[in-house]
């Protein structure tokens, strides 16, 4: 008898044993209806705009693709990682400020590439790399210098080496100001002595030519010796000669 009621009793305690095992099977049953993250990019399809691409969700990389890479709501923004750089072009000449720079994967209006060089005034559009140079205080072809000797406007002067006055026409310098040693005329046939130019006194074979200022020199009347040099009157002034 004793043996038949403990038979018994094992038998009635086995369904709550059972109902028991099945409560952990029943939070696994709910926990297996949580959202499915189909792509295994750890991102739920709830939070990721594109379940079935591993590459497409918050966390990822935008790239210049036409897609929607990181999930927020744009497409192809200039964060990208293979954006491109362009700069502003204000005047419309062609060249950019390389200090107004637009990332973007598609050129904005407005914009160039900056591979032709940069423009060193976005607010002129006669001044940009290889711009013809003038005379006017501003560096109109963006090579760091102003009024450079090749202006087009620039002025031809002459080098005066013996510093007569008189330049010499085979020494000839451009330039937007008159620089030292330069002067606008060529006219010295001898820019290595300062005695020589023109309307200068003329020696002649050891004769000087020279002008007498009252009718004489040094007592000579129109002519005669003077210091053992021949001199020959050839001007007066308030004089006869």
């Amino acid at each position: 008898m004793r043996r038949i009621a403990l038979l018994l009793l094992t038998v009635l305690a086995l369904p709550g044993c059972q109902d028991d095992a099945k409560a952990p099977g029943t939070d696994t049953a709910q926990a297996s209806t949580d959202p499915d993250d189909a792509d295994g990019d750890g991102f739920p399809w709830q939070s990721d705009c594109d379940d079935a691409d591993p590459f497409v969700n918050p966390n990822a990389a935008e790239v210049c693709d036409g897609v929607d890479n990181d999930c927020d709501g744009e497409v192809d923004e200039g964060d990208a990682v293979d954006a491109a750089t362009f700069y502003a072009d204000a005047d419309g000449d062609g060249f950019g400020d390389e200090a107004a720079p637009v990332t973007a994967c598609e050129q904005p209006t407005g914009t160039v590439t900056g591979e032709a060089g940069f423009d060193c005034d976005d607010g002129d559009a006669a001044v940009h790399p290889g711009a013809d140079e003038y005379c006017n205080g501003i560096d109109d072809d963006c090579d760091g210098t102003t009024d450079e000797d090749d202006a087009l406007d620039a002025d031809t002067f002459y080098a005066d080496a013996d510093g007569d006055g008189f330049g010499d026409e085979a020494a000839p310098v451009s330039a937007c100001e008159q620089p030292s040693g330069a002067v606008s005329n060529a006219r010295d046939c001898d820019d290595g002595d300062a005695t020589v130019y023109p309307d200068a006194p003329e020696l002649c074979d050891g004769r000087v030519l020279v002008e007498v200022v009252g009718g004489a020199v040094a007592g000579l009347g129109g002519g005669g010796v003077h210091g053992g040099v021949g001199v020959v009157a050839v001007g007066v002034v308030g004089g006869v000669a």
